[in-house]
């Protein structure tokens, strides 16, 4: 098999492949005396079929299937030895050869566009002294922490009229263009959140009902998304795609979070017998825990924070044109080149996150090594283990189960991925050296949606 490679565009190439008889012939060959040594056909004895007949039944498949297979192997090696890094996989040419001739095969051409990753460049110390959010724990925050634990450990009970923190239980039941009940129609026990409720137009019209009250509601504005919805209607969750118009609830009960008083039995509830004396040490411990979330967040938010700031400086350049066409030719579902421009470039954009976030990696060693997966898989056992207040096995049976994980390539992924990613955020702390920006709750909430 002979492999060239041609330049076809600034990221673009195209690996012109020609396949003799005796790169296919030996295996094909092969493959029919396979066949033919278990083919059954009427008038023959078991395994004396003659091969004349198996080659014109079967012979062209095969002569197929094994071009193909010896093709994929030639171009995954090329591809691999000339530490090509190529983006998606490889696609037959549009421009290709003439069409092989399967009956009177001969030496074979292929012809396969390839689309390239662009050579990276990263400076990180041009970011130093980059801002970093963190969230100013102020005593107003405090008190809301404290005050969703109270109705996090509280109990409900049953009030006379809705209240816009309470929950109402009732029938939803779905209506005809009319306004009248739909014969056939939905029609399902649900529970509505007011708290959660965004619409403020449809809370207000909530708040001040009782038993027995009606009141209608557009679904979709008393639920988060379509598999709330669904949820909600006791529906599939494609049945609410399309549903249309306004429902009746109709309130059956009224029901309160009364809040846990702030004392021993809520600091006992929280964080366990004897961890908090009294309010004061139970009020730093709840400062100390938002701190140390936020700390967390501050940290991944800073981590999507300088990234996006690569993106922006280095200008990195890709293959469009391929890039869109690999997404066509491999979506599972047909799709039109216009729907694959409509959300190329939120694609775009994470590629060019990942080939950076790759570059760096290389560029400061900053690979999961496979002591370090070995020790995530143990941890991750020993964490489950403990989940369920268990002692972790011992270490010949803890290394057993570690070893298992590491035997399943996608618990791999993501294991590796959790490790460079942790690398990432502490390299980029200690390099850049931020410059930390005090934010209210809000802003960092905001941030965090943005960035």
């Amino acid at each position: 098999m002979h492999i060239e490679k041609q330049e076809t565009g600034t990221l673009t190439a195209r690996l012109k492949v020609k396949v003799a008889p005796e790169d296919y012939t030996p295996g094909v060959e092969k493959a029919l005396k396979e066949q033919r040594r278990t083919a059954s056909l009427p008038g023959f004895r078991p395994g004396q079929v003659p091969m004349g007949i198996i080659r014109k039944r079967i012979g062209k498949a095969t002569l197929i299937n094994e071009v193909e297979r010896i093709v994929g192997e030639g171009l995954n090696d090329y591809i691999r030895s000339n530490s090509l890094r190529v983006l998606g996989q490889p696609l037959p040419s549009n421009e290709g050869f003439e069409q092989n001739d399967w009956d009177s095969p001969g030496e074979m051409q292929f012809a396969y566009d390839l689309g390239l990753a662009p050579d990276l460049e990263i400076d990180l110390a041009e970011l130093k002294g980059i801002e970093r959010a963190v969230v100013k724990v102020d005593d107003a925050l405090l008190q809301r922490e404290v005050e969703d634990m109270q109705r996090r450990y509280g109990q409900l009970s049953n009030v006379e009229v809705s209240g816009d923190k309470d929950m109402l239980l009732g029938d939803m039941i779905q209506l005809d263009a009319e306004g009248n009940i739909k014969e056939g129609g939905i029609m399902n026990r649900a529970t509505i959140s007011l708290e959660f409720l965004e619409d403020a137009a449809t809370r207000e019209a909530l708040v001040g009902l009782k038993q027995g009250d009606e009141v209608k509601v557009d679904p979709h504005k008393v639920s988060k998304d379509h598999d709330d919805l669904a949820r909600m209607l006791g529906v599939d969750h494609e049945a609410v795609h399309h549903l249309s118009g306004d429902f009746l609830f109709r309130v059956d009960e009224v029901k309160r979070m009364e809040p846990l008083a702030v004392g021993p039995e809520l600091f006992e509830r929280v964080y366990g017998k004897d961890e908090a004396a009294d309010e004061t040490a139970f009020r730093e411990k709840v400062r100390a825990g938002l701190q140390q979330m936020f700390q967390r967040d501050s940290e991944r938010i800073f981590k999507r924070t300088v990234m996006a700031e690569l993106i922006k400086r280095s200008n990195v350049e890709l293959p469009d044109g391929f890039l869109q066409r690999w997404i066509m030719e491999t979506s599972k579902e047909p799709v039109t080149l216009e729907t694959v421009q409509e959300g190329y470039d939120d694609y775009a954009k994470g590629l060019k996150r990942q080939l950076l976030e790759d570059r760096i990696v290389e560029k400061y060693g900053l690979e999961a090594k496979g002591e370090e997966l070995d020790g995530f898989a143990k941890r991750y056992v020993a964490d489950q283990f403990a989940q369920y207040g268990m002692p972790p096995p011992e270490d010949a049976e803890l290394q057993r189960i570690a070893a298992r994980m590491l035997g399943d390539r996608e618990q791999i992924g993501r294991m590796r991925n959790a490790i460079v990613d942790q690398k990432l955020m502490v390299h980029f702390l200690t390099l850049l050296e931020p410059r930390e920006k005090e934010v209210s709750y809000e802003d960092f909430v905001n941030l965090a949606r943005t960035t």
